[in-house]
């Protein structure tokens, strides 16, 4: 169900995670098929090319239309927490979170493995983030991330894992093949809002 409203709605809580069998489908199915057929170039190009499509799709819009809600209906990968956001805090949660897996991959790239845990509530954007700037900031995370995946010995230590909240444990190389589907699922959500204020007009 989608919604011009920008009233907030009624939304389960942070970090409640995806139905059982959406969850169970990606874990044992979707994400071990492309951790084991996607090469680590590939999953790179994959992230690049999602994160010049969001700042496209981003540029399009006016700075009120840039940071205004919409509820969109719930895509596979995403938590209903996560359906009532603007396009600024979309980008703000992958400025967040590609800059944790950045840190990650290198850190398991260096067999290192004691990190501070984190949870999907610690990815979470600030309702009223400030958007100035802020698609700047994403292209610049964006391009430090590619930087360090090129450069990375991604897989020296693939016995080396730090846990998805979801997913559990992980690797190097299952995190980068894990880093563009990520984004590809904020990149419709934000096809979803442009297409809802588009509506509203």
């Amino acid at each position: 169900m989608t919604s011009h409203s920008s009233a907030a709605p009624a939304l389960g809580k942070p970090g409640a995670g995806l139905p059982f069998y959406e969850w169970a489908l990606a874990k044992y199915f979707i994400f071990p098929h492309r951790f084991n057929t996607v090469s680590n170039e590939q999953a790179i190009k994959d992230f690049e090319k999602e994160s010049e499509m969001i700042l496209s799709l981003s540029r399009g819009l006016s700075p009120t239309e840039f940071c205004e809600k919409r509820l969109v209906k719930r895509l596979r990968g995403m938590e209903d927490n996560s359906r009532f956001w603007s396009v600024a805090m979309a980008v703000e949660h992958l400025i967040i979170v590609g800059t944790s897996m950045r840190g990650v991959i290198l850190a398991l790239s260096n067999g290192e493995t004691k990190m501070p845990e984190t949870t999907i509530a610690d990815m979470k954007p600030n309702p009223n983030v400030d958007s100035t700037d802020l698609l700047a900031h994403f292209d610049q995370m964006s391009q430090k991330f590619v930087r360090t995946a090129n450069s990375a010995k991604i897989d020296a230590f693939p016995q080396a894992t730090y846990p998805h909240p979801w997913f559990g444990p992980l690797n190097a190389r299952k995190w980068l093949s894990f880093a563009a589907p990520h984004q590809r699922v904020h990149r419709q959500q934000i096809e979803e809002i442009i297409s809802l204020l588009r509506a509203s007009r």
